[in-house]
């Protein structure tokens, strides 16, 4: 029976989540984020923060660093820097009650014992430090072949273990604290660069090649980055040029212009980044790879029970299935590979048991790269991008089209309805994608189309259509534009049609990219053909 399903749906369906096939929880549930743990994912890091908050609450701090320990464990995530900050805050703790302990002891033991202790402890901390040094000297002679037999760059000759006189380094750079900034392994913390106003591009490259040098002679093992600021205002006091102090806080890094990367797993070489608004071409496709992937994980999991699916793979399938045309090349380091968890080596991270979306889906680039696609939005060291859907938005005035995706605004001229029978207004939901669609008369929707219900954006070979209003409701696209538009589009993605275009916002043509251009760079090379064209005899009833 076709209602049989939705017959006896209980009202809080709609507020449960399907953690596996034949269980459902409630956020509500006191044990939803235990119950996540135990049957949902193990690593799921918003689960485990939230069980480490609770368990602190309690009093239990073991099973509290416990969990946020299990948290750290999953890199990047957006509680990792909140984690971080906790287990900091309970060693802390820990000090400050070993120290109430010992002055405790103290009171209650004779200035005898006292003294016999003191004199006890103080051979033993010279005993660790004799050893701490043997030890040191033991592991930079250790470094420098193990540097040599990993094949250094040729421009990185001369590293050493140290900071060499005369260098640049604050002395706190050469023992950076675990708590001065959140969200990065403790041993491979950013560096900022602070530069005078007026400081050119070759002398901030010359300045952070130099530095970088320093800093892989210690590990060349280690993924680097060091970023490169202009300093304003007070900030400019005599001094400061040239300085490379550990980034304290993220927020310290938000007008960074540009940053130098060292990522072993990815090559042998640093390269400079440059940062903001002058973002590479390839910095502006991965934002737009990202949420366009993103965007269609939504869809699909709002037409599978909340559930993403297995893989990347399934959200490119045959026509009705087609919520992607192909699966976006990660454009910075042009990989198309999927990894479970991130490794800074190229691709995507996927984590299908994620909560969200934005979750779900990460760049999986080094801390450099990935720094050049959040900012300026975000100068966070954690390695994500926030989530912001793909969406069309129409001016009906103007006869434009803007595709937005990821911060970059994508523009196309659009035809519309006539005065008697008008485009509606109204944001809408891309429910079909389908390449040459059938209608009454041959042809009449184009090259491809996005069914959004009674209307559609088509394409058309009408060129003199496009910019005025002379369809029966639906939104004109020139083939050539809408061939590009369909394959940057994914289902689910929302379209706003309206009198006109809200001021402000992203100009169009971000990174030099055009619709064509954009689309051909995302597509991978060898993309697996997809029958994107619906059964034949399938007949379209768009307005037109």
């Amino acid at each position: 029976m076709g209602g049989a399903t939705n017959r006896f749906s209980h009202p809080l369906e709609p507020h449960l989540v399907r953690v596996n096939k034949n269980l459902y929880i409630s956020r509500g549930d006191p044990q939803y984020f235990d119950k996540v743990i135990r049957y949902a994912d193990k690593t799921s890091p918003e689960a485990h923060f939230r069980m480490g908050e609770r368990a602190r609450e309690q009093g239990n701090l073991p099973r509290a660093l416990f969990h946020y320990q299990e948290v750290m464990k999953t890199y990047p995530s957006p509680f990792y820097s909140d984690a971080n900050r906790a287990v900091h805050e309970l060693a802390k703790r820990e000090e400050s009650d070993l120290a109430g302990v010992r002055k405790e002891l103290e009171a209650a033991t004779g200035s005898k014992f006292n003294k016999f202790l003191r004199t006890f402890l103080y051979a033993l901390i010279v005993i660790n430090l004799v050893l701490l040094v043997i030890l040191l000297s033991g592991a930079g002679n250790k470094q420098t072949a193990s540097a040599a037999e990993n094949g250094k760059p040729s421009s990185y000759e001369s590293h050493v273990s140290q900071p060499q006189e005369g260098s640049s380094f604050s002395p706190e750079a050469a023992s950076l604290r675990p708590e001065e900034l959140s969200g990065v392994e403790p041993d491979e913390r950013p560096y900022l660069l602070r530069l005078s106003p007026g400081t050119g591009i070759a002398r901030a490259e010359t300045i952070l090649r130099e530095e970088m040098e320093l800093l892989i002679g210690r590990n060349p093992q280690k993924s680097r980055v060091i970023y490169a600021v202009r300093l304003t205002g007070q900030d400019a006091l005599p001094g400061m040029d040239g300085q490379v102090v550990p980034v304290k806080d993220p927020t310290e890094v938000e007008g960074a212009f540009a940053a130098a990367q060292y990522a072993p797993s990815l090559r042998k070489t640093a390269e400079i980044t440059y940062l903001g608004e002058g973002a590479p071409r390839a910095q502006v496709l991965t934002r737009i790879g990202t949420q366009l992937i993103r965007t269609a994980l939504g869809a699909y999991a709002a037409d599978h029970g909340g559930k993403f699916p297995a893989s990347l793979d399934e959200l490119v399938r045959d026509y009705p299935g087609n919520y992607l045309s192909f699966v976006p090349r990660e454009a910075v380091t042009g990989s198309t590979r999927v990894s479970p968890s991130y490794d800074g080596g190229g691709g995507w991270v996927y984590r299908p048991a994620a909560a969200d979306a934005g979750s779900a889906l990460t760049p999986n680039l080094p801390g450099a790269s990935l720094a050049g696609i959040i900012l300026p939005a975000s100068a966070s060291a954690q390695a994500n991008v926030p989530f912001e859907p793909v969406r069309v938005t129409v001016s009906k005035r103007d006869h434009r089209l803007l595709l937005t995706a990821g911060g970059a605004v994508l523009e196309a001229r659009a035809g519309i309805g006539r005065p008697e029978s008008p485009t509606p207004d109204g944001t809408f939901a891309v429910r079909e994608r389908v390449i040459a669609p059938a209608g009454r008369t041959p042809g009449v929707y184009g090259a491809a189309a996005l069914g959004l219900g009674a209307i559609a954006v088509h394409g058309t070979a009408d060129a003199a259509s496009i910019g005025d209003g002379r369809s029966l409701g639906c939104i004109r696209v020139g083939d050539a534009d809408m061939q590009a538009l369909f394959a940057l589009v994914p289902k689910g993605a929302a379209i706003r049609i309206a009198g006109a275009i809200p001021a402000g916002g992203a100009s169009p043509g971000s990174g030099g990219l055009d619709l064509a251009a954009a689309a051909a760079a995302l597509r991978p090379p060898g993309a697996p053909a997809v029958r994107e064209q619906a059964p034949a005899g399938t007949v379209f009833h768009w307005l037109g």
